[in-house]
């Protein structure tokens, strides 16, 4: 029959069954944190080489358009209208508040508009005379980003579909059948979207005109 066990050594039994238990969690605490840091460590290594491709690919996006001088940028009362240098206007003078981002099937002061240029947007602008196919095909394009393009109808322009940076102007022609270019306005706005001197959210509200 085995001998019982005294207090003292019941005591030092259960101090070292505590010091296991301590120490397996401990190991375990340690095994958990090793193993958050290898993922923050992977998603940093993940998030940098997405980040360089990305980098690299708009890097090799050879530019797009014509530069102009900018024109100025203080902000001017609603309905105040700017003589602007170019066609479409790329910087100048514009209203305190910007367009909402978007689809528009109706013009938009070009006041307004250069105010969202200023805080990096995208303008695509096409003559109210292109064919309808150009339209849809302008209006899919642009319904695949979420903010920074805004996309309207402009009378005044010279060319049939003008994409305007803060800055920069591109004007396209159409073909016979309406077709345009695509890959040329992705590539603009990929190499020249959020490259204004205000880069705001692109969900900072606007108004709609």
């Amino acid at each position: 029959m085995e001998q019982e066990l005294s207090k003292k050594e019941r005591r030092e039994l259960r101090r070292q069954e505590r010091q296991q238990v301590v120490q397996s969690e401990t190991r375990k605490k340690k095994f958990r944190i090793w193993i958050i840091w290898g993922a923050v460590i992977l998603v940093i290594a993940a998030v940098g080489y997405f980040a360089y491709k990305y980098v690299s690919k708009v890097s090799n996006i050879p530019d797009i358009g014509e530069v102009f001088p900018i024109e100025g940028s203080n902000h001017i009362a609603e309905g105040t209208k700017v003589n602007y240098k170019t066609n479409p206007p790329s910087s100048g003078d514009h209203y305190g508040t910007p367009a909402n981002w978007g689809i528009y099937d109706h013009e938009i002061p070009d006041e307004a508009v250069v105010h969202n240029l200023e805080h990096g947007g995208i303008w695509i602008s096409y003559r109210p005379d292109v064919p309808e196919a150009t339209k849809e095909k302008l209006r899919s394009l642009a319904g695949e980003y979420s903010g920074k393009i805004i996309l309207t109808p402009r009378a005044a322009n010279d060319s049939p579909i003008a994409i305007v940076s803060w800055g920069r102007i591109h004007k396209m022609g159409i073909g016979p059948d309406g077709s345009f270019n695509a890959d040329t306005i992705y590539n603009f706005i990929s190499k020249y979207r959020n490259r204004g001197p205000e880069n705001v959210p692109d969900s900072m509200p606007g108004k709609d005109y």
